[in-house]
């Protein structure tokens, strides 16, 4: 089944959710490795492009192999890419997605690298596609390779395993590639997760989670995080990130790849040089 992201490609979205409100849902018992967590959300009234976004063209990934070198280039000192946004949980249904953030992150990769101009992915479209991507899922967490052979399988996408280092990081936006780490929630040290400063390392409101990385610069990354409704395009430093996958590599060694990142992106087609077949 593959799972077609439309309403808004190509479109700028500005999207009103109603007014403001906050609700928080405390310690659902769910059941499987995330256990139960607190999520709340909050409305959004004005949707706009973040401050600062730079202007990428989105490559896709190199096939291995003669004629597919590329020139060493200077990386800009820092990169802000425009990836739409959705929480795991749309349509304000924590109940329901308490295990969703791998489909999320799927869902605004795939939408970046269709050309989606939105800002935030429209919540109806985006619930459809997090629903089915969810359906996809071979159990309730998955880890980085895991995730990579989804969009592999469905969509025919490449994925690769790289460093979580500054300059591969910085490489991978600067040839408009967004990243997906691997980390646990409250190592990420954003303090808008329920229970953060009560329950910081506490099982079942700290869990394994997925974020996309969408810029850099000389103190750390941008995240897309769909596990919160203050997620969109918040910065930590390098070293947040790195103690957050660290924190998931301990509490979960099942999940555990190291310090490692997921590049997903389309794959290029080879260059073939006159006079080969």
């Amino acid at each position: 089944m593959e799972v077609q992201l439309r309403g808004g490609a190509g479109q700028a979205l500005s999207v009103r959710w109603g007014g403001v409100a906050a609700a928080v849902m405390a310690a659902v018992v769910l059941g499987g490795a995330s256990g139960a967590i607190g999520r709340h959300y909050l409305n959004a009234t004005d949707v706009r492009p973040l401050p600062g976004v730079t202007k990428v063209e989105a490559q896709p990934i190199p096939t291995v192999g003669p004629g597919t070198e590329v020139t060493p280039v200077a990386l800009p000192d820092h990169v802000l890419l425009q990836v739409p946004f959705t929480t795991q949980a749309p349509l304000n249904n924590w109940g329901q997605h308490q295990e969703s953030c791998e489909a999320a992150n799927l869902t605004m990769l795939y939408l970046y690298w269709t050309g989606d101009q939105s800002v935030v992915i429209d919540p109806h479209a985006a619930d459809r596609s997090i629903a089915a991507i969810d359906a996809w899922k071979p159990a309730l967490d998955l880890n980085d390779t895991q995730v990579g052979e989804l969009a592999q399988q469905h969509w025919g996408y490449a994925y690769r395993l790289v460093p979580n280092d500054p300059k591969v990081i910085a490489q991978q936006l600067a040839a408009g590639r967004p990243l997906l780490a691997e980390v646990r929630t409250h190592g990420l040290g954003n303090s808008h997760y329920p229970g953060y400063s009560s329950h910081y390392e506490q099982t079942g409101w700290s869990v394994p989670h997925f974020v996309t990385i969408i810029g850099y610069d000389s103190t750390g990354v941008w995240l897309n995080d769909p596990g919160i409704s203050w997620g969109r395009g918040y910065h930590i430093t390098y070293a947040q990130l790195t103690h957050a996958i660290d924190d998931l590599d301990q509490h979960h060694p099942n999940l555990a790849q190291g310090q490692v990142l997921l590049l997903i992106a389309p794959e290029a087609h080879p260059r073939v040089k006159g006079g080969t077949i």
